[in-house]
């Protein structure tokens, strides 16, 4: 007689293969069976069943690992600029489970105000496994399934900071955890990944300005060149450039008309001289720090010779050369790193004019603007009268200007007159040295040998004419001689003021 005995095993939830093995909630069901034959009959005897039902394991995986020392992942990224960290997390229980995350500082650099928040790949649009705004921020994962995986990300802003953000090539270490909700003591909490800034190279140059200089004189600007980037620049990586136009009422003229001398300080200290890009390699020294500047002084002078109204314009360009190894935002072309200063000569441009009339009597001669320059016949005893205007027509200031007129042989002066446009008091002279503001206090002139002078008295000394004395833009000022053609032995006369037809 044989017997055997069989013990059958049933799962009855199916056959799924799991990562932790049986599915929760599966029921393992064993029954028993003895095969026998008694001498007579053979048969087969069935045990009653047993059930074993398998409980929920809860597990959660998040990759990449990492640490503070080996972080798992190295994303570059911009000052001022948000980056992201990729994550896997997984359900490596043995059932549904939510997954709750946290995203936290993992190093002193780090700032927690600047985590932007963990977002959900959406797996149906967009760009899959990398984020974009379809993105739905998330602080869990609901009803991930056993063996299920969800992609996240982790996103920084890395702050600008000040004098051009973060030091180039600080990590800024970030920790991804994932806490179970089925069992809160199952977690994943070695993740730390890191942003490091890049080198960012960037240039600012201030500012652009336009000023006037007078003839004989002189004008600065001083400028600044400002490294706003986030990385110490040396000499061979700033490069600058000068275009000088020079013009004339918007004509091309000679740049011999002004003369341009730089001045340039920084740490490597102050340089002089007429060309701006050795100054500036000088003055980098070792190096430009983020944050730190270059002063430029320009120094424009215009050659005696220069017209009035003709102008210099000094165009200056900043940039850096680099082309690898760096986020270069300050490429030739830059307009932040291009300015221009402009000197715009003011200088004094003075015309005389002379006029003559003949007169009715001393007292009724013809205005000013009924003279002429054509020539007037008169008898001895007749009178004329002469008009002497002094104009500035340039856009700067004359100084110590004195109308003067030598009176003629055989003129025998009776009156005078003056006018001026601009501020200031009206004196006269008979030597150019002994000024008064009445006329008939100096005495007789005589014709052929005393000469008039007229000026107007307006800064330094009152009781003289001098280079404080200035002459206004755009200003005039007019004497009027009335005489009479000499009709016997008399030469000369003392004149009396008046002003009429001026």
């Amino acid at each position: 007689m044989k017997k055997f005995l069989l013990t059958a095993l049933l799962f009855t939830s199916g056959s799924l293969a799991l990562a932790v093995g049986a599915p929760a909630g599966t029921t393992i069901s064993n029954t028993a069976t003895l095969d026998l034959n008694d001498g007579v009959t053979s048969r087969t005897l069935t045990s009653n069943t047993v059930n074993v039902n398998v409980q929920q394991v809860y597990s959660v995986t998040v990759t990449p690992n990492g640490t503070t020392a080996a972080p798992g992942q190295t994303v570059p990224v911009q000052a001022g600029t948000t980056g992201t960290l990729t994550y896997t997390v997984t359900n490596t229980g043995n059932g549904p489970d939510s997954i709750n995350l946290a995203a936290l500082t993992a190093n002193a650099t780090a700032q927690g105000s600047s985590i932007a928040g963990i977002y959900l790949d959406n797996p149906t649009s967009g760009t899959v496994g990398s984020y974009d705004a379809g993105d739905t921020p998330v602080t869990s994962l609901t009803n991930v399934p056993a063996d299920g995986t969800r992609t996240v990300f982790v996103r920084y802003t890395v702050p600008a900071g000040t004098g051009g953000g973060s030091a180039a090539g600080s990590a800024h270490q970030l920790n991804l955890t994932a806490t179970s909700a089925g069992d809160a003591g199952k977690t994943d909490t070695d993740n730390v990944g890191q942003l490091t800034v890049e080198r960012t190279i960037d240039l600012a140059l201030a500012s652009t300005q336009t000023k006037t200089v007078a003839a004989g004189g002189s004008v600065s600007f001083t400028d600044t060149l400002t490294n706003t980037g986030n990385t110490t620049l040396t000499a061979a990586e700033i490069t600058t450039s000068t275009t000088v136009a020079t013009t004339l009422k918007g004509t091309s003229i000679a740049d011999t008309a002004f003369t341009t001398a730089y001045s340039v300080t920084g740490p490597g200290g102050t340089f002089t001289g007429s060309a701006l890009d050795p100054l500036i390699d000088n003055a980098v020294g070792t190096g430009l720090a983020s944050g730190s500047a270059l002063t430029i002084t320009v120094t424009v002078t215009p050659a005696l010779t220069t017209l009035d109204a003709s102008q210099v314009a000094l165009t200056f360009k900043a940039y850096s050369p680099v082309t690898s190894g760096a986020v270069n935002n300050a490429p030739d072309g830059d307009p932040q790193a291009t300015i221009t200063n402009t000197a715009l000569l003011q200088r004094g441009v003075a015309e005389v004019t002379k006029t003559v009339a003949k007169c009715t009597s001393s007292t009724a001669c013809p205005a000013r603007t009924a003279a002429g320059t054509a020539d007037v016949s008169a008898k001895p005893g007749e009178y004329v009268v002469f008009y002497l205007g002094a104009t500035n027509s340039g856009s700067g200031t004359l100084t110590n200007v004195r109308l003067s007129d030598l009176l003629p042989a055989n003129f025998i002066i009776t009156q005078v007159g003056a006018t001026t446009s601009f501020g200031g008091v009206l004196k006269f002279s008979k030597d150019g040295t002994t000024w008064s503001t009445e006329v008939s206090s100096l005495g007789t002139f005589t014709g052929g040998s005393d000469r008039l002078y007229v000026a107007v008295e307006n800064g330094g000394s009152n009781t003289t004419i001098d280079p404080s004395d200035t002459f206004a833009a755009g200003g005039t000022l007019r004497l009027k001689i009335v005489g009479y053609v000499r009709d016997g032995t008399t030469t000369g006369g003392t004149p009396a003021r008046n002003d009429d037809g001026l």
